[in-house]
This record gives structure tokens, C-alpha cells and sequence, in this order.
């Protein structure tokens, strides 16, 4: 029998990060320097998005359409990387930066902010 805190993690890959249930298929872009060109890697993984805008009210999720703020939550070893505050995230082709990060029952917080500018 599994223990409270193992039942919890377990329904977090099972449940929350499920495409099928709550999570959605998103690009997270990755690099080895700056630049576009040199190292680009674009991964398609699942993970929870919430969007706000500038005033902190929700965004409705709808193609095209730019968030200034965002929340995204992911499996860490999906993601298999910790960003850190104040680097760049670049989350469906727009660059943000990160304001925060937080490892929450096994669950990546990590909270955006929109650099106004596309890579």
C-alpha cells in the first residue's frame, strides 16, 4: 500500500499531467547559447498553462492570442531541467522570463512573465 504523499505523486503523473484529462500538449524551446540558430530544441511536452494578463485577469486559451503572465505546471523529470529566476522560458515560440519556480507535490511551478518580444 502506497503511503499518502506516494498516492499523491502518483495521481499527479496519472491524472493532472494526462493529456487526456488536464494537461495540454505545449513547445517549450531550449538553447545552448542565446541565439536561435546555434542548439535550438523545441519539445513538445504536456503540462498545465495558466494565462493572465497584464491587469492579472485569466486569458480564455485561444490560438494567437499573447498572455503577458503565465503559470506553468510540469512534471520535473519531463522537463528535465529546474529554470532558475530571471532566465529566459520560451513557451510556445514567445519568450518569457521566469519570476518564480517552486516544486510543489511533484508538480514544476514555474511563474512567467512576457518580455513583449518574439525570439
Amino acid at each position: 500500500m502506497r503511503s499518502f504523499k506516494e498516492q499523491l505523486v502518483h495521481d499527479v503523473q496519472s491524472v493532472f499531467m494526462n493529456i487526456d484529462e488536464f494537461a495540454e500538449v505545449h513547445t517549450v524551446t531550449t538553447f545552448t547559447d542565446e541565439t536561435r540558430k546555434a542548439g535550438q530544441l523545441d519539445r513538445k511536452l504536456p503540462m498545465i498553462v495558466e494565462k493572465f494578463t497584464l491587469d492579472g485577469r485569466p486569458i480564455q486559451s485561444a490560438d494567437g492570442v499573447s498572455a503577458h503572465n503565465a503559470i506553468v505546471h510540469i512534471d520535473p523529470k519531463i522537463l528535465a531541467y529546474t529554470p532558475r529566476v530571471d532566465q529566459n522560458f520560451y513557451l510556445d515560440f514567445l519568450r518569457y522570463t521566469v519570476k518564480g519556480v517552486s516544486n510543489d507535490t511533484g508538480v514544476l511551478k514555474i511563474v512567467l512573465q512576457a518580455n513583449g518580444v518574439r525570439p
